[in-house]
């Protein structure tokens, strides 16, 4: 326990924070004494509630509250505190996500605090809002201060947490899944090396590949021989960040130069199977090849390659390589060399005997049992996309529902942890149906989950579902099913993942409209009821979706305060938006254009690093990344090349608009406040 000295000292480093921030100079919420007066004392003499700092720029009339939590561990009850005391009620959008806290009067906080410490709960400029808002702050801090501590999370077991993050990335939520991976890390069960592992995943995901090479114990963990699909997602970061900008102006040497920074950390990962790894990480282990003066294995590789069928890897400006000097019984010898090993490898005992994994049935039962060749086998799959070494037509349907429906609880979360997000993927690369299969799946969802990483999923089922061009009788018993937890999480807060849902039923042909309309009646129908709550966004789509579907629901219009005065004036700018659903980025793209015509949206669903990707992402204010299923190559290459990423909550039109459109206004209200610095 502290001494009061050192309780003393911290109050007194404290009350210089809060009286820095709140000044006058820097902040015009210090002018006004009696509206922070409450927020301030409690910001300094308070213990256990969160500090809660006004800020005011009377230029442009934006004010927010900053919510600092007093403890790390604190961050993720204070967010839940924020939604339950403020909410959509009296925030705008964004209340519950970390700020960037990239303006220069944050810089204090970040000083302090560090980045993604903080919420920034934005206050409209309706006066009697504002007020409001300030009360439930107000109201917030001296509840959580008088009441009795308490654990405000029951802890997960591990393997659910795991299983969650999982699924988060599947289902294209990024940042359910850093909220994830730090209640992971908090709660322990993992080395610190394997939570590493996770948080390469997660970047490798939102193709942050800067951000994967300057992880802080990055190198320890390359130290440890850590699994493939981690050297390979730091190997595919090289690549972006230095091998492909030097290949594409025809300079291997600068290439080279890069891989041996003693920052690049090259030398832990030079030796590979190269067969074993994506396009973008054998590219680095032949420029590395090279860079060694190692010609004759370069050779040897480049041929190995092209005898896989994969001489497309190698770069031109190493195809000199290509010797005919390496013939072709060598080839063969090696690829012998390679099939003996691996097949009188000794198998560890508790995998001796296990069956076969040829299709997805036997994939399937076997991760469930536990087996650790299927295990590595599905982390494969999620290295080496363009291939499919299981084809899914090779089991029926019904087989395939079978496994699944008879599958016990703790075999359920081992399939999901490994098996589901593999065989989904391979779902959405074939043309294959499987109706029944993702109706099993569904079930086991809505029967047990309602939390948002599984919300994520259940939207990707509901795609891969309505792509199979279902029957009516198959229509309605899915849809029937996936409404039974409708009442357990439709909610304002959630608003985002139900008009997802209500988008998908409208943008596919339905084969029982009844259903669709009943279906899509109990999703907006509790959003209804709290359309005040709704920002301006999410009513305007629900209104829409509403007028698509034929249903009279009579949404509200936005009151002359929330349309006029909230909203910042959007000019002629360009966007980019990626993801591999075209449909979504078509719906997308029409709804943001008809709001702003003046906004030009790029989209794309390319798979790989184009130039033309290259170019859209260089020369957009800002890109949207939908990372459902998405392309590593691709989503590295915007992480690379442009200005800002944006990442919505879910992978459906809806949230993908509403995260366009909060991210047009957050541009505008940066621009607006730099022309109010500038010198006249």
């Amino acid at each position: 326990m502290a001494s009061e000295e050192e309780v003393a000292e911290q109050a007194g480093g404290t009350q210089e924070f809060v009286d820095h921030f709140l000044h006058p100079d820097r902040n015009d919420a210090g002018k006004y004494p009696r509206g922070i007066t409450l927020l301030r004392n409690a910001a300094i003499h308070y213990r256990k509630s969160p500090m809660v700092l006004p800020w005011l720029n009377e230029n442009t009339q934006r004010m927010a509250y900053y919510v600092i939590p007093r403890q790390r561990k604190q961050f993720h009850s204070v967010r839940d505190l924020l939604v339950a005391f403020v909410g959509p009620s009296f925030a705008k959008y964004g209340y519950d996500t970390p700020a960037m806290l990239d303006r220069p009067h944050e810089s204090a906080i970040l000083e302090r605090y560090g980045a993604g410490s903080t919420f920034v709960v934005q206050a409209t400029t309706d006066t009697d809002e504002r007020k409001r808002l300030r009360t439930a702050l107000e109201r917030m801090v001296k509840v959580v201060e008088r009441s009795p501590t308490r654990s405000w999370s029951a802890p997960k077991p591990l393997g659910r947490l795991l299983a969650d993050f999982e699924a988060a990335l599947l289902g294209g939520a990024p940042e359910t899944a850093k909220t994830l991976l730090q209640q992971i890390d908090r709660q322990g069960g993992l080395s610190p090396t394997n939570v590493k592992h996770l948080e390469i995943r997660l970047l490798a995901a939102q193709g942050r590949a800067n951000e994967v090479l300057v992880l802080r114990g990055l190198r320890e963990v390359l130290l440890q021989d850590p699994p493939v699909p981690v050297k390979d997602m730091v190997l595919s970061a090289l690549f972006t960040a230095y091998i492909e900008p030097a290949l594409a102006e025809g300079d291997p040497a600068r290439a080279v130069d890069a891989l041996k920074a003693p920052d690049s950390y090259f030398s832990l990962l030079a030796d590979g199977d190269l067969l074993a790894l994506s396009e973008q990480a054998v590219t680095v282990l032949l420029v590395g090849m090279h860079g060694r003066g190692d010609g004759a294995e370069l050779s040897r590789s480049i041929a190995l390659l092209d005898a896989e069928g994969r001489g497309d890897t190698v770069p031109e400006a190493l195809a000199s390589y290509r010797r005919q000097s390496v013939h072709a019984d060598a080839v063969t010898a090696e690829l012998a060399e390679r099939e003996s090993v691996a097949t009188t490898e000794p198998e560890p005992e508790e995998t001796t005997g296990k069956a076969a994994l040829n299709t997805w049935t036997e994939i399937v039962k076997a991760v469930a049992q536990g087996d650790r060749a299927a295990f590595d086998l599905c982390r494969r799959m999620d290295v080496r996309r363009s291939d499919v070494p299981i084809q899914v037509e090779a089991v029926s349907d019904a087989e395939m529902a079978g496994v699944f429906a008879d599958l016990t609880d703790p075999e359920y979360e081992a399939v999901w942890q490994y098996a589901l997000g593999p065989f989904l993927q391979e779902l959405t690369r074939s043309e294959a149906f499987y109706p029944q299969t993702l109706t099993t799946v569904m079930r086991s969802i809505v029967n047990q989950r309602c939390d948002p990483a599984n919300l994520a999923v259940l939207d990707l089922l509901l795609e891969l579902f309505l792509r199979t061009a279902p029957n009516a009788q198959e229509y309605t018993e899915f849809l029937e099913h996936m409404s039974v937890g409708f009442d357990q999480w439709v909610a304002p807060e959630t608003a985002g993942q139900a008009l997802d849902f209500v988008d998908r039923l409208a943008a596919f042909a339905s084969p029982a409209p009844e259903a669709r309309i009943q279906t899509a009646q109990m999703l907006l129908t509790p959003l209804r009821v709290h359309a005040r709550r709704l920002d301006e966004a999410y009513l305007s789509t629900a209104h829409s979706l509403s007028d698509e579907l034929g249903l009279s629901l009579g949404w509200p219009e936005p009151t002359s305060s929330e349309s006029a005065d909230n909203e910042p004036l959007v000019g002629a700018v360009q966007i980019l938006v990626y993801g591999l659903d075209k449909g979504v980025l078509q719906r997308v793209q029409e709804r943001v254009v008809q709001r702003f015509p003046q906004v030009k949206v790029v989209l794309s669903a390319e798979k790989v690093a184009s130039r033309r990707l290259k170019d859209a992402a260089r020369n957009s204010a800002f890109s949207v990344m939908i990372t459902q299923c998405a392309a590593h190559a691709a989503t590295n290459c915007i992480g690379q090349y442009a200005k800002e990423v944006v990442y919505p909550r879910g992978a459906g039109s809806a949230s993908v608009a509403h995260a366009v459109i909060n991210a047009l206004y957050d541009l505008a209200v940066r621009q607006q406040e730099l022309s109010t610095r500038r010198p006249r």
